[in-house]
């Protein structure tokens, strides 16, 4: 790891950290760690890193991103992962008994979970029977867990507590990342003293993004952009208008000397994404507008960078359209978004598009809906089992299907419902509506409320930045 790089010595605090809080406390078997939501990339990173040959801890770590969807099958979950891991780790095994250093352990007592045991203990007894079997003993086990979804934190929470009281081995532990002030996974450690810690790492991650992002030339119309970016975004953080129009004007005149038509579009979507947060301010549509042309312009000279510059383009047309209540153009420009974006094979994006067309005739302009869910249900047919699994197809289709169940569609009622088991399982309406309400705030475009087309002051949620 490069010790310069600026995100490399953020993780080494987290390592530093790490090792004077866990280190030489035997009795330790769970660590959260606090973060702040924009810390999530980094301490993935950290646990990735300590999981590989390049770690720089003591402990040996093992990362899972398992999805937690219930806690009695999380751990069968979990074993079911572990096991994939060490069989598609092959190479690994070989090179270490190259050295001298084999790991000698037997997976086969946990390929057939044993129905009659609890799966926390086998859980356990695996995590235990693996530590025992590392090379250069004495070692400890840490196993990271970073679920990609998790259905219930509750449920989790329950989880990580049944399996203390069941008494993790010693020499094992086991580690999560909860959000600071927020205490998903807080558990009384009054039962348990001395087992469990949380800790907060003090980190300077966006100085460091930015120190990382601006290194170089400043003549570079690249490292200008991102330099007029961050300043940007400082700027909006304080509300000051007048300071973001300065660095946003920066930014287009670095930009337009670059003769990058994509850059030069990326920098007016940069510009206008700020302005979602003074929704009122005059210049963010004329951004949008020269944004989508400049576009358009780039595509016709073979600029493949503009295609997805376009694609957002549509979608900011969108949801300005949107807050500005006016619902029959948004509309029309997701349509154009979800087109162009269907016409290039970018499926996840087009359906989201779709989903978000489909939601504002539901709300705005009902006489449209049912057409346009069909159409959007279509749009997903090609996608795979994976695709379905991680975009908002499952929403449409779950519409959809109650569409087609209320209008007796026997046929399309057997078609969706067979899918949508196949990837969610029996349940996979309940499954689906829990994804869509974690989801769903997220999906949908700013609007502006009742309270804020009467006042003046402006605030909201800007589109995500994309670059």
């Amino acid at each position: 790891m490069n010790e310069h790089n600026p995100i490399a010595l953020e993780i080494n605090k987290i390592q530093a950290y790490w090792r004077k809080a866990v280190n030489g406390n035997d009795a330790l078997r769970l660590v959260r760690l606090m973060i702040l939501p924009e810390e999530a990339r980094l301490y993935e990173g950290f646990l990735k890193l300590e999981s590989s040959p390049h770690g720089q801890l003591e402990e040996v770590f093992v990362t899972h991103l398992t999805p937690f969807e219930d806690e009695d099958t999380f751990s069968a979950a979990i074993i079911r992962d572990w096991l994939t891991t060490y069989d598609n780790s092959t190479a690994l095994l070989q090179e270490m008994e190259a050295k001298d250093n084999a790991l000698v352990w037997d997976p086969a007592p946990y390929r057939q979970l044993n129905a009659s045991l609890p799966q926390d203990k086998q859980l356990l007894q695996l995590l235990q029977s693996f530590r025992t079997a590392l090379p250069e003993q004495p070692r400890t086990l840490v196993l990271a867990l970073l679920p990609w979804q998790v259905s219930d934190t509750r449920g989790f929470t329950n989880w990580l507590t049944r399996l203390l009281k069941l008494g993790i081995p010693a020499g094992v532990r086991i580690t999560v990342v909860d959000h600071v002030g927020k205490d998903y996974l807080l558990i009384n450690d009054r039962p348990f003293p001395g087992q469990i810690i949380s800790f907060h790492v003090p980190l300077q991650l966006a100085a460091a993004i930015q120190r990382l992002a601006t290194a170089g030339n400043p003549n570079d119309p690249e490292i200008a952009y991102r330099k007029c970016l961050f300043e940007m975004g400082n700027a909006a953080k304080d509300k000051d208008i007048k300071r973001l129009h300065y660095w946003g004007e920066r930014m287009l005149e670095a930009t337009q000397r670059s003769g990058n038509k994509g850059l030069f579009a990326t920098a007016h979507l940069s510009y206008a994404g700020m302005l979602f947060n003074f929704k009122r301010d005059p210049k963010l549509p004329q951004l949008l507008e020269k944004a989508t042309r400049i576009a358009k312009q780039g595509l016709q000279t073979g600029d493949q960078a503009c295609l997805s510059l376009l694609i957002q383009a549509y979608g900011y047309q969108g949801a300005y359209a949107q807050i500005r209540r006016n619902y029959g153009p948004a509309i029309e420009w997701f349509l154009q978004q979800a087109a162009l974006a269907e016409q290039h094979q970018f499926l996840a994006q087009a359906v989201t598009s779709w989903y978000q067309a489909v939601e504002l005739s539901r709300r705005k302009d009902s006489s449209r809906y049912h057409t346009l869910l069909e159409q959007a249900y279509k749009c997903g047919i090609p996608m795979t089992d994976d695709e379905i699994s991680s975009s908002v197809y499952s929403f449409l289709a779950a519409d959809y299907y109650d569409y087609a169940y209320t209008n007796k569609q026997s046929t399309l009622v057997s078609e969706i419902d067979e899918r949508m088991r196949r990837i969610f399982g029996k349940n996979w309406k309940e499954e689906v509506d829990k994804l869509k309400k974690s989801k769903v705030k997220s999906l949908m475009q700013p609007q502006l409320s009742e309270e804020e087309e009467e006042n003046t002051g402006e605030t909201a949620d800007a589109p995500a930045q994309k670059r």
